[in-house]
């Protein structure tokens, strides 16, 4: 009797470690597919990524006036490893903060998604792009995401 105890209890135990296991790998998938833009008028566009065989994508393009700052936001969960590193022309452009803002977490759970909000100012009149890699912990690029910036 006791053996069949303790086999019940190793089984229930076993099923609630997969069932947890299971909540939490279901529950911190994110999805990369959508990101907004915003200048300093506060003009929110929505797009999605879509995928193809070298996973880059370009956005709408971004009109921004010299001297002042506007926002590129893109989904992220750096507990994950991965990180948006944007690389662009620092004589155009200026990185003036990158902050990531996590989704609500009212439960207080670790790994929670969120945005990563890129914040830049225009310095210099003209056409110029903003590529951001996403780089997976192995340091490999995962996704392009291409933006076009004119400076007016």
């Amino acid at each position: 009797m006791d053996r069949e105890r303790a086999f019940v209890v190793c089984l229930m135990a076993a099923l609630l470690t997969l069932t947890v296991v299971m909540a939490g790998c279901t529950s911190s998938v994110t999805s990369n597919n959508t990101s907004s833009v915003s200048t300093q008028t506060s003009e929110n566009v929505s797009m999605t990524t879509t995928t193809n065989a070298t996973n880059e994508t370009h956005r709408e393009p971004i009109t921004a006036v010299q001297g002042q700052n506007f926002a590129i936001t893109l989904r992220s969960n750096p507990s994950t490893g991965y990180h948006w590193e944007p690389q662009f022309d620092s004589a155009a452009l200026s990185l003036t903060n990158s902050l990531f803002v996590s989704d609500p977490n009212p439960h207080n759970l670790v790994g929670v998604p969120g945005s990563q909000v890129f914040t830049f100012q225009g310095l210099e009149k003209g056409p110029t792009t903003i590529t951001f890699n996403n780089i997976s912990p192995s340091q490999t690029i995962t996704e392009q995401t291409v933006y076009t910036v004119t400076v007016t």
